[in-house]
């Protein structure tokens, strides 16, 4: 198997390789380079007299006081050609908001493309944006888009390049459509923005256009492809005199009313089918001088959040859901410190993990024989942020939140009540210092974490207090054609012995290995302290480029108290080189290939991966894109496959991928994405297949379906760790698993404030087993040599249950019980969102969820699905109300 996909996978990427010529090499027009003297500056002018209407028009006679600018130059598809229609900017200013007017001529204006959206979801659409540098550090600024329908988009670009599109400011755009074309017209309160003090500014600027028909993009500073940086090459808008920072301080109270009716449970005082609740809290916004905002939450509601998609894990590492908490995802980037490189699992280790603050109580509670109390969250009594930019170049992010002490009622069987604490009262805290050099060519920064709990007697096996602290850098050099960065991390946990003993033996370190000499387990400890480091190098710009990774994460490293992480004990090394064709030719009209190195070893010396891979992606002339790649690794040990157990040397394999997407700009698209792997030695292999098709039957309503299927053959799935006779035995099972899941979506909306998003995924897993072992010899150099097979000592009582007989002799017996499973869930949100007034919501919200449970591993979709809408449902009702208030 692993053969045949290597093979396949080589004649794909030969196959691609060979097509490289036609497009790479097909002459192209020289493109246009403008002279940037001529396009770098633009002045705004102040209004004299009355301000504008807000109507789209820009008809007013004070947009004829400002001079227009324009000479806008193509990114796409024609880098540095003049823009296939001409576009206009004035910008005018006032004492509390700016003023852009943009005018989009078009000689087809009936073929605009206005796709009406929810706010901040990205369309099919013509579009403007305009990006106001208000810093001028040349490294961050705030961008505001709307489309020809007048949906609303907004973000924060932040370190050059990067761009949060959490971010939401309170701001007015209006969009109007005729003959010639289309207008948009911004109002941008200054109160959005952060700028010092000063007689006269100068922001840095620039306006970009999307013409959809002719998927063109233009920019009146044009930003190259080839080019490193993106906010660094703004224009300037100049003129900006008598501007002075506004006081800034917004209050956003809410008040939510929640029904509940769920299954009911005969006798259980928990569970009685149905409950209601009030509730009332608040966001608060205040500028602290011109530099410094804090953002403050009292009490807050997420109820109108989407709920996570279902999953089954047979890791001994936990999943990692991503933020959906608007207060949380609002400006999260700048509390994001990697401490894992890559695109992979690595992207989603970092110091800050803001799911722990409101996480699931760690505790349970004793029912006593008879019944306690659930609880699905922890109570975010306050939580706030001070975030801002000094003038002097030091960026600054502090967030601190408190979550309540959360007892758990009980009824235990004689009737009795209790009170049983399940989690801590927590206080986080995180801070983030930078300073630019060098015109944001040169950062360095810092970066920390602090959890302190308040333990009762029952808890004390949590940690009390954990600390991180960090320090990064990066350089630009060499026309910012070339980047060195890094980072240093030290992190703290201190507790009760039995706090820091549970921490010895957890997945991420597994100190009781009996084969680990550069470990070593100590119960005695009261405390425990590591590092993780990670240095980078390489070429940015160009269409040749490069980067040399190096990281190291000790044993004793701990960061899951704030942040996320899945293992230590590992040093590693990557190498990345990447060739990009940016330019249309005779096939493609962009292609990138890329080559990866990479390899790991325990701090002990053993080698943990070694491995590469080539990989793929392109976009077609008729906008047809797609991508491609085959992965090798020659294996090594995992020292985390018997769960604290000796190092097992796990085999070598290949896997591919590929998958094609249609031009998204068309009503009816979709695309599909195709995996599959094989294991050298094993039976292991599987594969994975998903599709999705959208359909916009109008400019309003956009309907998505995205059915999926994964299969896996796993002949080594680990099942428990029994100790017989003295001897711990480490017992697998070979598993068929099959994981089904179909996600719906439709947005349906009325207007720009008005929409309504209905998500719905069902979801089936079932996994049998068959074929038990156990482990033998970890390390023996054939696969086959690392296990004892069970065959018919291995068998299965009536219900199911695997029972052992360890040496055939009807001598030592280890009972598993029923290993089979399928899991049945279905999650759904309907959300109708009115923004009644300017930054004012109303939510209304019905989350509908059902689910079960069944010791049968057998997959079969029809009877699956007709037990999973025949199970019992759960429903929520939720009406909530905000009221932006600026002072």
């Amino acid at each position: 198997m692993a053969g045949k996909i290597a093979r396949v996978g080589q004649f794909v990427a030969l196959t691609w390789l060979a097509a490289l010529p036609a497009g790479a090499q097909t002459a192209v027009p020289e493109p246009l380079r403008p002279d940037p003297l001529t396009v770098s500056t633009a002045r705004a002018v102040r209004v004299a007299g009355p301000a504008p209407k807000m109507d789209g028009r820009l008809d007013d006679p004070a947009w004829a006081t400002a001079a227009p600018f324009g000479a806008f130059v193509q990114r796409d598809p024609d880098e540095g050609r003049p823009g296939t229609e001409p576009t206009e900017v004035r910008v005018l200013f006032t004492d509390d908001a700016l003023w852009i007017g943009v005018r989009s001529f078009d000689s087809k204006a009936a073929e605009i493309a206005a796709v009406l959206a929810r706010r901040d979801e990205w369309s099919p659409s013509d579009e403007v944006s305009v990006m106001i540098d208000s810093y001028h550090d040349r490294r961050t600024a705030f961008a505001f888009t709307v489309n020809a329908a007048g949906v609303k988009r907004d973000a924060y670009l932040y370190d050059d390049t990067n761009r949060d599109e959490s971010w939401d400011a309170v701001w007015e755009a209006k969009a109007t459509t005729d003959s010639a074309g289309w207008s948009a017209e911004f109002r941008i309160p200054l109160s959005q923005l952060r700028f010092p003090a000063a007689p006269s500014h100068t922001f840095g600027f620039n306006v970009s256009r999307r013409l959809n028909r002719l998927n063109e993009t233009q920019f009146w500073r044009l930003v190259p492809k080839q080019a490193s940086g993106y906010v660094s090459r703004f224009g300037d808008l100049t003129s900006l005199d008598g501007l002075r920072p506004p006081r800034r301080l917004e209050v956003l109270p809410y008040s939510a009313a929640l029904a509940s009716y769920t299954p009911s449970q005969a006798g259980n005082p928990f569970a009685t089918g149905s409950r209601t609740l009030a509730n009332l809290g608040g966001d608060l916004k205040v500028g602290l001088g011109s530099a410094l905002t804090l953002t403050a939450t009292a009490n807050p509601d997420f109820g109108q959040v989407e709920a996570d998609p279902a999953v089954v894990n047979l890791t001994a590492f936990e999943s990692f859901f991503s933020e959906r908490r608007p207060f949380f995802t609002e400006g999260l980037d700048l509390f994001r410190f990697r401490i894992a490189d890559g695109d992979g699992d690595g992207s989603e280790e970092v110091l800050f993990y803001s799911r722990r603050i409101g996480r699931a109580p760690q505790g349970r509670a004793d029912p006593r024989n008879g019944f306690a109390e659930s609880i699905d969250r922890t109570t975010i009594l306050a939580a706030g942020k001070l975030t801002g930019k000094t003038r002097t170049g030091w960026s600054v992010g502090a967030l601190a939140a408190l979550t309540d002490r959360e007892r758990a009622r009980v009824i235990d069987g004689a009737g009795q009540p209790h009170l049983d604490v399940v989690e801590p009262r927590t206080a986080y805290g995180v801070f983030r210092l930078e300073r630019e050099l060098r015109r944001g060519q040169t950062v360095i920064g810092a970066f920390g974490t602090v959890v302190d709990r308040d333990l009762p007697a029952n808890l004390q096996w949590l940690h009390r207090n954990a600390y991180t602290a960090g320090l990064n850098w990066s350089h630009r050099f060499a026309n910012d054609g070339y980047q060195l960065s890094g980072r240093v991390v030290a992190s703290r946990v201190e507790g009760t012995t039995a706090a820091i003993l549970a921490t010895q033996l957890a997945p991420a370190r597994y100190f009781q290995r009996p084969d680990a000499d550069h470990t070593e387990l100590d119960s005695t400890r009261t405390a425990l302290g590591g590092y993780a480091l990670g240095f980078n190098g390489g070429r940015t710009a160009g269409n040749l480029r490069w980067n040399l990774n190096f990281t190291a994460r000790s044993p004793g490293f701990e960061a899951n108290d704030a942040g996320f992480m899945r293992e230590t004990d590992n040093i590693g090394q990557s190498v990345w080189i990447n060739r990009r064709w940016l330019n249309p030719g005779r096939v493609f009209r962009r292609f990138n290939l890329n080559l990866n190195q990479w390899s790991s070893h325990t701090f002990g010396g053993e080698r943990r991966n070694l491995g590469g891979n080539i990989n793929a992606n392109y976009t077609l002339l008729n906008y047809l894109s797609g991508w491609v790649g085959i992965n090798r690794h020659l294996g090594g040990i995992s020292p985390t496959a018997l769960r604290g157990g000796p190092a097992f040397i796990r085999p070598g394999g290949v896997n591919g991928w590929f998958g094609l997407q249609t031009d998204d700009r068309k009503s009816v698209r979709g695309g599909t994405n195709f995996w599959a792997f094989a294991e050298d030695e094993s039976e292991n292999w599987g594969f994975g297949f998903g599709t999705w098709l959208s359909w916009r039957p109008t400019t309003s309503v956009d309907l998505t379906v995205n059915p999926t299927i994964y299969y896996n053959r796993d002949v080594w799935q680990y099942l428990d760790t029994r100790s017989v006779a003295g001897r711990d035995e480490y017992l697998f099972g070979a598993i068929r698993q099959t994981t089904t899941a179909m996600t719906l979506r439709s947005n349906i909306t009325v207007s720009p404030t008005l929409s309504l998003q209905l998500y719905a995924q069902p979801f089936i897993s079932s996994g049998r087993y068959d074929g038990f072992r156990r482990v033998k010899a970890p390390r023996a150099p054939r696969f086959a040599d690392r296990f004892d097979e069970f065959g018919d000592r291995a068998s299965r009582d009536p219900d199911g249950n695997v029972v052992i007989d360890l040496d055939g002799t009807g001598g030592p017996a280890i009972t598993l019980g029923n290993p089979d499973f399928t899991v049945l869930s279905l999650r759904s949100n309907f959300v109708l969102r009115w923004e009644y007034l300017l930054g004012s919501t109303l939510f209304l919200v019905w989350q509908h969820g059902r689910g079960g449970f069944d010791p049968d591993g057998r997959f079969r979709l029809g009877d699956r699905l007709g037990d999973l809408f025949r199970s019992p449902s759960s429903n929520v009702l939720l009406v909530k109300l905000n009221y932006w208030v600026s002072l």
